[in-house]
């Protein structure tokens, strides 16, 4: 697997200046989605005795989410789908792969307005969805110009496997 250091620096900057760029919204919307996330992820349990009896709480609430971003620019809103990298110029591990694998748990996919600042549409999706849409091959391979290939994956699809977290449009 390669490391992020060993990628190309200009799209690393690139793709992490947009999330930068749109921290705050982001965080909106997170928060917009906290019920769903909590509904399907958080562990409330008992404290430990020595937790109680030393710290004063009685439960412990757990969510821990490790979440994806995927910013797309106006023009693709179209679509109506959620795509991945299938297929990397240099044959590294791509998106597709980590997912397939089971290393994502939630991914937050936004379009930006045309004059490029907001979001005018945003998805939140349970990738556990878009795993059982692999397992099943119900996506389509796109070829990009420039020898990489993309995943889509509709977004009715998505919700029909109950992956639809939230959505804002």
């Amino acid at each position: 697997m390669k490391c992020l250091k060993s990628l190309n620096p200009t799209i690393m900057n690139n793709v992490r200046a947009l999330e930068t760029k749109y921290h705050t919204e982001i965080g909106f919307h997170l928060r917009k989605a906290l019920r769903g996330f909590h509904e399907r992820y958080a562990i409330i349990k008992p404290s430990t005795e020595y937790q109680d009896g030393n710290y004063a709480f009685d439960l412990v609430y757990q969510l821990n989410l490790i979440i994806s971003v995927r910013i797309r620019q106006h023009k693709y809103i179209k679509y109506r789908d959620m795509t991945i990298r299938y297929k990397s110029k240099n044959g590294g591990i791509t998106e597709f792969e980590k997912i397939k694998n089971g290393y994502a748990k939630i991914y937050l996919y936004a379009y930006e307005s045309e004059d490029r600042d907001s979001f005018v549409k945003v998805r939140i999706v349970d990738v556990d969805a878009i795993r059982k849409l692999i397992a099943q091959e119900r996506y389509s391979i796109y070829k990009n110009d420039d020898g990489t290939e993309l995943a889509a994956f509709r977004f009715s699809d998505i919700a029909t496997f109950g992956g639809a977290i939230y959505q804002y449009d």
